[in-house]
């Protein structure tokens, strides 16, 4: 609302202040031109106020910190809640989303110490290792037992005429990369307990398929499927993790922005002073219009 607005708004009422039955006859001109004697007036005075000055970076500031802070203390109620709502739904999955990738883990790392020997992979090699992919291996069991995988390590990595296909070397026990690749190379098939072995335990020669004849290959899928629902599991926290550093810097941005505009606003108050008019009657009280720039 404009100054010439509140003006004619002053104007109309002093001419709406009339003693005794008079009534407006509700033409605007008429009433203006043959007002009588017994009409009133009382003095007005418009006063404009301004909200106290908020800090746009300090506003800012709170919002990247906590989302929703610098909205609230601009009365942006509606968007502080929505920053701030944002920030809670954001870390309730990603807190859920870990545990859920930790619970899976466990299961998968679980189901792999109970299903899959370094040691048959050892005996494999031994017994059937150099003749079927060479180079030549004596490769000591008990160190194996011990979780020592030197010996198994230098035989991947040795060349040989007959060397095929053994591209990785089994990672250190328990490592992330330990679970990882003995269910997604073939080279570690013959740890599996359905892999077929002979009487003493020892894996059969698989005549060189190193692709094809993989009798495991239901269980090594399973297996995987379950460690991929963990890495999604992950994935999901860590897309949560990212929302969250977005929602901060949004509402830090929009804090400042909100500050400013809030800075801009401001109230114009409009007092009418009551006065008596004929037989007591009070016949004008305050009267207050709130406006935006």
């Amino acid at each position: 609302m404009g100054y010439r607005s509140l003006a004619l708004l002053l104007f109309v009422f002093s001419f709406s202040a009339v003693a005794g039955e008079k009534k407006l006859s509700g033409n605007f001109r008429w009433d203006v031109l043959h007002v009588q004697q017994d009409t009133v007036t009382a003095e007005a005075s418009v006063v404009v106020q301004s909200p106290a000055k908020e800090n746009p970076f300090m506003n800012g500031l709170y919002s990247l910190l906590l989302p929703g802070v610098g909205q609230y203390r601009t009365e942006r109620y509606t968007k502080a809640a929505i920053f701030f709502g944002a920030e809670v739904a954001l870390i309730v999955y990603a807190v859920i989303s870990d545990h859920n990738g930790n619970t899976k883990t466990d299961e998968f790392e679980r189901y792999a110490e109970a299903h899959w020997s370094a040691e048959r992979y050892a005996k494999w090699i031994n017994t059937h290792g150099t003749a079927d992919y060479g180079p030549t291996a004596t490769i000591d069991l008990n160190k194996v037992g011990a979780h020592d995988f030197s010996e198994i390590n230098a035989w991947e990595s040795a060349s040989g005429p007959n060397k095929v296909g053994f591209s990785h070397m089994l990672p250190r026990y328990q490592d992330q990369q330990y679970y990882e690749l003995i269910g997604k190379y073939y080279q570690f098939k013959f740890g599996w307990d359905t892999y077929p072995m002979d009487v003493n335990g020892v894996p059969l020669s698989d005549g060189r398929d190193y692709f094809n004849n993989f009798t495991a290959d239901h269980q090594i899928k399973s297996y995987a499927a379950e460690r991929g629902k963990a890495n999604d599991y992950y994935y999901a926290a860590s897309f949560a993790v990212s929302a969250l550093v977005i929602n901060h810097v949004i509402s830090a941005f929009d804090g400042y922005y909100s500050t400013n505009k809030y800075n801009k606003e401001v109230t114009a108050s409009i007092d009418v002073t009551p006065v008596d008019g004929i037989e007591g009657k009070r016949l004008l009280s305050q009267v207050k219009v709130s406006v935006e720039f």
